[in-house]
């Protein structure tokens, strides 16, 4: 169905290597001879040779040096490793082909739309057999590369991670990014079984997309005061006193994305919310259970964090109280909004704050109303999405079958008042006596006078 589709911002949702060919086939140099040597006797050519100091043997290679080495395997690990993640599509699939025709106005481009993939995640490579391969090298690459590894902790298959669990190598990781990518099979105790060999004191980003089963322990908060991201989709275990936790333990948590976690409620959104003021990006879309967000806690997290770009608030029963508070505290920073299948919202709140006469969220780039049924006034969104063209941002509006095709009647509309308005100026101009052009009397009269 129709309502069964959401939005990067609510869903829990190739990299190839460069195969370039040379534009000719290399030419063996038919040059036989050498040119600064040419006019140079065999003699005098060995006593220039002879003369020339050998480097002293003892000198080191660029490979026994950890400095460089370090450089070496960090650029191989930035160039071959690709963190698993979900990859955000430009702009959503069509729910149907009138759907596709009424975004695009073409046939074949709406047949296109509806064929063309949605791009998949960056999970077909994960941890590359490169670094793997370094520590055989010698001692050196072997102490570099093992601490370049204990670093990154990427899952992404489920064979891969029960392997990993019954031979747990000795490295001990340290992880600055923990990712498990879509493992649904894996459970607790499999989680819980690894924990005790990672060091989480400099976890930055913590992701598990979903992992449905798997419950994070305390074990990687309590010394983890660095964490910025966390990304916890699809969990049919984490709930509030996990928030109250995560908020006591991580002041500076930047983005946090909990999507499709049906046990949160608005008493764990207020536990974020009373102890952190730096997030960028909170993601609270669910598809069921949406009254458990409203707008008692997600007041609190929009006051004390004042600096969001990306907001998504998909299937939640927050009111247009919500989105005046994001207006008046979030104007500036605000990017990315997503409303869709919000019920409690009305035209008092987006038709409004759009408005020609307000000023309200100036950069934002994406806004996202899909099954919004209720909204029944887009003049003033329209007007806001050519206000935002003519300062350089092109806005995309996310809707369904239903408001999109009220939204092309409201441009419909639109267009045919200006063009009557046109063509109203155009009647007049012609057929007003006084046109502002001097009369041929006056003309004949005035050549009279200066002749």
């Amino acid at each position: 169905s129709s309502a069964s589709d959401i939005s990067d911002l609510e869903s829990l949702p190739d990299l190839t290597e460069d195969d370039t060919t040379p534009n000719s086939s290399p030419v063996k140099n038919s040059v036989t001879r050498s040119y600064y040597f040419s006019d140079l006797k065999a003699s005098s050519l060995k006593n220039i040779l002879d003369g020339l100091e050998e480097p002293p043997k003892n000198t080191p290679s660029i490979f026994e040096i950890p400095e460089i080495v370090h450089k070496i395997l960090e650029f191989a690990d930035i160039s071959n490793t690709v963190i698993p993640q979900e990859t955000t599509p430009t702009r959503r699939k069509p729910l149907s082909f009138n759907h596709a025709l009424l975004i695009h106005g073409d046939k074949n481009q709406a047949e296109l739309a509806l064929r063309e993939q949605l791009p998949e995640d960056r999970a077909s490579k994960s941890y590359s057999g490169v670094l793997f391969n370094c520590l055989q090298v010698n001692r050196l690459f072997n102490q570099v590369a093992t601490e370049i590894i204990r670093k990154k902790f990427l899952f992404s298959n489920e064979f891969q991670f029960f392997q990993f669990i019954n031979n747990i190598p000795s490295i001990q990781f340290k992880p600055t990014v923990f990712v498990l990518h879509k493992l649904f099979q894996v459970k607790q105790q499999a989680l819980d079984k690894i924990t005790p060999y990672i060091d989480f004191a400099d976890l930055e980003w913590l992701e598990l997309y979903m992992c449905p089963k798997l419950l994070p322990g305390k074990e990687f908060f309590k010394n983890s005061r660095k964490l910025k991201k966390l990304v916890i989709t699809g969990s049919k275990v984490v709930d509030d006193e996990f928030l109250r936790y995560v908020g006591e333990c991580c002041p500076n948590l930047e983005v946090l994305d909990i999507r499709a976690c049906e046990l949160v409620s608005d008493a764990g959104i207020y536990q974020i919310a009373k102890n952190t003021s730096k997030l960028t990006t909170i993601n609270l879309g669910r598809k069921q259970k949406g009254f458990l967000i409203t707008d008692h806690g997600v007041t609190k997290l929009i006051s004390n964090n004042t600096n969001l770009h990306t907001v998504g608030l998909a299937g939640c029963h927050i009111t247009d109280n919500i989105v005046w508070e994001l207006a008046i505290r979030c104007s500036n920073s605000l990017q990315r909004l997503s409303l869709n299948n919000c019920p409690m919202i009305s035209n008092q709140s987006i038709p409004s704050i759009l408005g020609s006469g307000t000023n309200y969220f100036h950069k934002l780039s994406v806004l996202e109303l899909r099954f919004n049924l209720q909204l029944q006034y887009w003049q003033p969104i329209i007007e806001f999405k050519r206000r935002q063209e003519n300062r350089g941002i092109s806005l995309l509006i996310e809707v369904c079958e239903t408001l999109m095709l009220r939204v092309r009647q409201q441009e419909m509309e639109m267009d045919k008042l200006i063009s009557q308005r046109i063509f109203r100026d155009i009647r007049d101009w012609a057929n007003d006596t006084n046109d502002g052009d001097v009369s041929h009397e006056d003309l004949l009269r005035t050549r009279r006078i200066t002749a």
